[in-house]
């Protein structure tokens, strides 16, 4: 699942340079910016069969890779 989930990051960011450190901030780092983080969001739900509501989605749970697999790990979990 966690490759899974970083094909995605990269398929929508357009670069593979988070897995060189997974606690790196996505966004400070201008790998993702609002557009490309509802596009995750989008491609996240499909993958993953889940669903990811804007108010679960504060930035500062969802700004590294690390952080990213943990929430939806959270939200399979749930179901």
């Amino acid at each position: 699942m966690q490759e899974q989930i970083f094909d995605i990051i990269e398929s929508v960011s357009g670069t593979d340079e988070f897995r060189e450190d997974l606690n790196m901030d996505l966004f400070e780092e201008g790998i993702l910016d609002s557009m490309k983080a509802i596009m995750l969001i989008v491609e996240l739900e499909g993958t993953f069969d889940i669903s990811l509501p804007p108010s679960e989605m504060d930035r500062e749970d969802w700004n590294t890779a690390y952080k990213i697999v943990e929430r939806i790990q959270e939200k399979i979990d749930e179901d």
